[in-house]
């Protein structure tokens, strides 16, 4: 066999010792977000004869001195400790038969009614709950009501496959109730002045809408391209989606913020308005649109990178994406230190760490390959370019976030679909008329049926088609967490800086 000269091994292995951890030493919040991360795993899994918080907060000190590249990281390693320290020992107490409650989160359809999560008023207990509304039940509260509840209060189950009472003890919620009667409750106080109470609104509008013009099928499917897929969406349908790789199209992130963005920014362009005024307008419109989806963690992490992207030419700084994930990826972990955990949070965070990373040298590459092989991917020239301009770039950004979503796919569900490419280049490009037909629909109350209709029908095409037994993909893989870490801490240390302007574009 013959070796390769060694220039070129250095071309494809560029792992010099001055380049080790390179991608994260020069970036502050990327290293405070993966030190909370690092903090919190370490808090959750190790067992130690003391107070966890303690050993890693002199660890981090320790390693603040000695290492001051390291700095941020070791801080973030204290920080995380403590702050999961806190979160995680509330003492758990029987709420009494009656308990004054307080709405939290705004009302979330599911199967069987509603759900609204609550933190205790009186007595005031430093956990939360979760409470669940028949259908039959009229006059439900929402978010910023203040209710006394009269019921009987279960510790959540423990499902075979999934644990989701581990899941909501991560969340602080200890119990579960459910109303059967108007006659359980009595509203005592009233949120509807709160401002969040009008995105409530605005969503329990959308759904009206879709749910009076459209099949029920059709409306959950283009709730949840719109503002995410809530607690009613039809298991088989979620799961098809999920198993042929365009699951994420029901989870707002990046993709819907930046063409939501997109259609106000063309808005504001025949308007007077100056530059900074419609930056201004276009973080607000970002962060109204998050608040619409219900302040998930990927719309979260799109809305923080956005604002920071649109904030730096006005304080006259350059946008660094991966510095700007960090940064949404350390708020978030400080607000919600349980989300870790997630695996939303993780998709997320892991699909947008690797297409800032390797975007651009996986869309060269394709082009070589287009090039070197001499086949056009269309006959006629102009279809040919702009299948360069957008197969290309569309295909690369899809590798690059298959890849970095796949052991988090393999560990938490032991499937990974090897086609999920080809399902994303059918999905993908028809998600922004989708948005726009979806945004339309609602404002004009009805008016657009059936190209919704037809797009609605292309994505259950695409998902069942992609789901099917025939596709090829790896099934029933076991691995072990530390696996799954070893491979993103490998990619953080030894993956090579992107070229100045790539990481800006996203």
């Amino acid at each position: 066999m013959r070796l390769l000269p060694q220039r070129r091994l250095a071309h494809l292995f560029p792992l010099r010792a001055g380049r080790v951890g390179e991608v994260v030493r020069p970036r502050p919040m990327l290293q405070l977000a993966l030190g909370i991360a690092l903090g919190i795993g370490s808090t959750e899994w190790l067992t130690l004869p003391v107070v966890p918080s303690v050993v890693l907060g002199l660890l981090g000190l320790i390693l603040a001195l000695s290492l001051p590249g390291w700095a941020w990281l070791a801080a973030g390693l204290a920080l995380g400790a403590v702050r999961y320290d806190f979160w995680r020992s509330a003492p758990v107490q029987t709420p009494p038969p009656t308990a004054t409650l307080r709405a939290v989160g705004t009302l979330e359809p599911t199967r069987s009614g509603y759900r609204l999560l609550c933190a205790f008023q009186e007595p005031k207990l430093p956990t939360y709950t979760l409470v669940y509304f028949r259908p039959n039940v009229q006059s439900l509260p929402d978010y910023g009501d203040v209710f006394r509840l009269q019921a009987s209060w279960n510790r959540p189950p423990r499902f075979s496959g999934f644990d989701w009472a581990r899941y909501l003890e991560r969340r602080r919620v200890y119990h579960i109730a459910t109303v059967f009667s108007e006659r359980q409750f009595q509203i005592l106080q009233s949120g509807a002045g709160r401002w969040q109470r009008y995105f409530s609104m605005g969503r329990q509008s959308l759904r009206t809408t879709l749910r009076t013009h459209l099949a029920p099928e059709d409306a959950a499917l283009m709730e949840g391209m719109l503002v995410g897929a809530t607690g009613d969406f039809p298991p088989d349908l979620r799961e098809a989606f999920h198993k042929s790789g365009i699951g994420h199209l029901l989870a707002t992130s990046g993709l819907h913020v930046m063409m939501a963005l997109q259609m106000v920014y063309w808005l504001l362009r025949g308007t007077p308005t100056p530059f900074g005024g419609r930056m201004g307008l276009l973080m607000l419109a970002a962060w109204c649109y998050a608040l619409l989806a219900g302040v998930r963690p990927s719309i979260v992490r799109a809305a923080t990178m956005v604002s920071c992207a649109l904030s730096a030419p006005l304080v006259g700084r350059e946008a660094d994406s991966l510095n700007a994930l960090g940064l949404a990826g350390a708020v978030w972990l400080l607000i919600a230190p349980h989300a870790i955990f997630e695996v939303g949070f993780q998709y997320s965070f892991c699909a947008v760490l690797f297409i800032l990373l390797f975007f651009g040298r996986m869309e060269r590459a394709l082009q070589r390959l287009a090039c070197g092989v001499g086949i056009p991917l269309s006959p006629l020239r102009l279809l040919n370019q702009l299948a360069h301009r957008l197969l290309i770039p569309l295909l690369s950004v899809t590798l690059c976030a298959q890849a970095g979503i796949s052991l988090i796919q393999l560990y938490h569900f032991g499937y990974v679909s090897c086609l999920s490419p080809v399902a994303n280049l059918l999905a993908v490009p028809l998600a922004y008329p989708t948005l726009a037909l979806g945004f339309w629909f609602w404002l004009s109350q009805g008016v657009g049926v059936v190209p919704v209709e037809l797009c609605c029908e292309w994505y259950k095409w695409v998902a069942l088609t992609f789901s099917g037994d025939w596709v090829p993909a790896l099934r029933d893989v076991s691995l072990s967490v530390w696996v799954v870490i070893g491979f993103y801490a490998s990619v953080l240390v030894f993956a090579p800086e992107p070229p100045l302007g790539e990481i800006e574009d996203f």
